[in-house]
């Protein structure tokens, strides 16, 4: 009976783990979508799996938070536009297998960097995961096995979502830390701009007092006498 129950116990950990690996595939990207350029990113996805997209710009430079966006499909057929939108989700089923195309379009800024942060999800099909919750139902009739999968799977939810927490923290840190990254360049830019623009103002008007003083004291000089008719 423990030897039945320990290879029940192997193959069931065998499936989850083969499952786990095939059934769900997330990224998650902060990109930075220059004007007047499109970033593109490619993705392998099978026929009748879920796509989870979720995007939203958290910095738009000198301008609205807003930006284009464009999923296509393997044959490049578009399947989702959206137009100046800031902070969207999608879900919709893959109908072929092969690379999938998602764009940022920051062409409508011709001056404005945009900072983005998406999630992409790919999920088994619906029909997959019923036969594998089927499969690991069959295999939990006996009590005790079943006893002893769900200690295991109540320590492995606990684990899986305390890992979820800590990457949502990361997540959040380094979001703030780009967004407050670009902040401070562009206010190191701009206080260097106008730092230089006042320095050639100085040495401009400096110049011009010494040319008009010298202008002034010289007597056969045209600027003179054109000093003395006024």
């Amino acid at each position: 009976m423990m030897l039945q129950v320990a290879c029940c116990t192997l193959l069931l950990l065998l499936l989850l783990g083969m499952g786990g690996k095939a059934e769900v595939s997330r990224h998650r990207l902060t990109i930075f979508a220059e004007a007047g350029r499109m970033e593109c990113y490619h993705q392998a996805v099978a026929a009748t799996e879920l796509i989870f997209v979720e995007y939203q710009v958290i910095h738009g430079g000198q301008g609205e938070p807003h930006i284009n966006f464009n999923l296509m499909d393997p044959l490049r057929r578009l399947l989702v536009t959206d137009h100046k939108q800031g902070k969207v989700k999608h879900k919709l089923v893959a109908n072929e297998t092969g690379i999938y195309k998602l764009c940022f379009d920051n062409t409508i800024s011709s001056f404005n960097q945009k900072i983005v942060v998406f999630n992409l999800e790919i999920a088994a099909a619906n029909h997959e995961e019923l036969e594998r919750q089927l499969l690991i139902k069959d295999m939990t009739t006996d009590y005790h096995f079943d006893r002893t999968y769900t200690h295991l799977d109540d320590y492995l939810t606990k684990i899986s979502l305390n890992i979820m927490r800590s990457r949502q923290s990361q997540d959040y840190i380094r979001t703030n830390e780009a967004k407050d990254r670009k902040l401070a360049e562009s206010s190191f830019t701009l206080v260097n701009n106008w730092s230089c623009a006042q320095f050639i103002a100085m040495i401009i008007v400096g110049m011009l007092q010494v040319f008009m003083l010298r202008s002034i004291f010289n007597t056969d000089g045209r600027i003179y006498k054109f000093w003395k008719k006024i």
